[in-house]
């Protein structure tokens, strides 16, 4: 009866409400062989079997039923969330404008009246079928497309807090060389202050010792002896042996503050990607010294360096990486622990064969709070941390990890709960001069 219009809807689900089994019985003859069908005799029937989880793609309703007439079938699909996209086409004897409007008001996408043609039942809901599958395909297509732009904006404000973050670093570096900066000038004229006062004070220690030598030549015994008291009460002999020590420990605090100051304008300056050959223990003292601050509260330092041939590197961003590292681990200790920095050599075999690398490697370990092994598989995701809300950034071993990657080496964590963690940092020595990184 029907043409290859419906074809294509072979496997569509219809549901045909209607008390009249005439009706139902032609329906049935005319789209049994193209269409998934099942009956419902009334409202009640038709509620159920929605109930009962049964979907279909289209609804064929009468109105006029006993018990639960069509419209408030309609009314009730239309209010369930999970089949109200489902279309109602009203197939009724119900001739006249206000019934129809009723009806399409309700949510209907048709209203048939009785007696109808089967010719056009067919083609109202192949129609409707086709609308149905079009909407299906553009919900699905906005469902897509909105995890898409969902997923690009996840990725977008990733990328944007890490511009953020990296202009903050940017920021701090410039504020940092500032501040180095400006503490290099009072540090310079305190350091040659004191190298003044080291001579004023040795020409008084000369002045006493010359006094000292010619009190046995004073014929005014009061007055020795006032001499004598005096000097007991004023400490002289105490002041002179203890003002060298005092004039030795400000030379090296300065000379501290000198080389923090250096290695600090080292770390902010900007970098451009020319490698290097560096010295690995110098860069990573440079680093400790510039973490010292979060290190030295919390732990002891135990240093274990080998004998290492120059590596080619970027000489700032590794030490970033050192800097990192150990801030990380000092704030991974509670109370009081040890950090342990170790170098070595590891040699590959088969190097000279088949181009593998003969590598620098360094561990940094700390006695901290560990992590679990579900924490060590993600540690070097962006964004992600085990640190307290407001404590961290997530970016700090991201960035490790982006750093070592450049350079063609290996970060790895091997961490127990409770016992700390160490990580090693493995990178190529490599037979190359200084180049730009790619």
């Amino acid at each position: 009866m029907l043409d290859d219009l419906t074809k294509d809807f072979h496997q569509a689900r219809i549901l045909l409400v209607d008390d009249n089994v005439m009706n139902l019985d032609t329906l049935l003859a005319s789209l049994g062989n193209n269409y998934d069908l099942r009956v419902a005799i009334d409202g009640q029937a038709a509620l159920n079997l929605l109930a009962s989880g049964y979907s279909p793609d289209l609804i064929l309703l009468d109105i006029m039923m006993p018990g639960i007439d069509g419209y408030e079938v309609c009314r009730r699909v239309k209010a369930e969330p999970a089949l109200s996209a489902i279309p109602v086409i009203f197939l009724t004897a119900l001739d006249n404008d206000q019934e129809e409007t009723k009806g399409l008001a309700l949510g209907a996408v048709d209203y048939i009246t009785k007696p109808f043609s089967p010719a056009i039942v067919c083609q109202r809901i192949k129609t409707h079928l086709e609308l149905k599958l079009h909407r299906d395909q553009l919900d699905e297509l906005v469902t897509q497309k909105t995890a898409e732009l969902s997923t690009a904006y996840v990725d977008l404000k990733k990328v944007h807090d890490q511009m953020v973050q990296q202009e903050k670093m940017a920021s701090l570096g410039q504020l940092a060389a500032g501040v180095a900066h400006e503490i290099n000038n009072p540090a310079g004229f305190v350091n040659s202050n004191i190298g003044s006062l080291e001579k004023y004070v040795e020409r008084l220690l000369q002045w006493t010792l010359f006094i000292d030598e010619h009190m046995d030549n004073i014929d005014n015994e009061e007055l020795i002896a006032e001499l004598n008291s005096k000097k007991r009460a004023l400490k002289i002999d105490y002041i002179l042996d203890d003002i060298k020590s005092l004039i030795a420990e400000t030379k090296d605090g300065i000379g501290r503050i000198g080389a923090i100051v250096r290695n600090m304008k080292n770390f902010c300056r900007a970098e451009d990607d020319q490698l290097k050959l560096v010295d690995l223990a110098e860069c990573i003292d440079s680093a400790l010294s510039i973490a010292w601050n979060e290190v030295k509260y919390k732990a002891t330092v135990e240093k274990s360096y080998a004998q290492l041939p120059q590596v080619t590197v970027l000489p700032q961003q590794l030490g970033q990486v050192f800097v990192n590292l150990l801030v990380n681990a000092a704030q991974a200790i509670e109370d009081q622990g040890q950090i342990t920095i170790t170098t070595s050599l590891e040699q590959s075999s088969s190097a000279a064969k088949d181009g593998a690398h003969n590598w620098a490697v360094v561990s940094i370990c700390d006695t901290g709070s560990g992590m679990t092994a579900e924490q060590q598989l993600r540690i070097f995701e962006p964004f992600y941390t085990t640190k307290a809300v407001g404590k961290g950034t997530g970016l700090g071993l991201s960035i490790c990890a982006d750093i070592m990657q450049k350079h063609n080496g290996i970060i790895t964590v091997d961490s127990s709960v409770g016992v700390g963690s160490c990580f090693t940092l493995k990178i190529p020595l490599l037979a190359q001069t200084p180049e730009k990184v790619a």
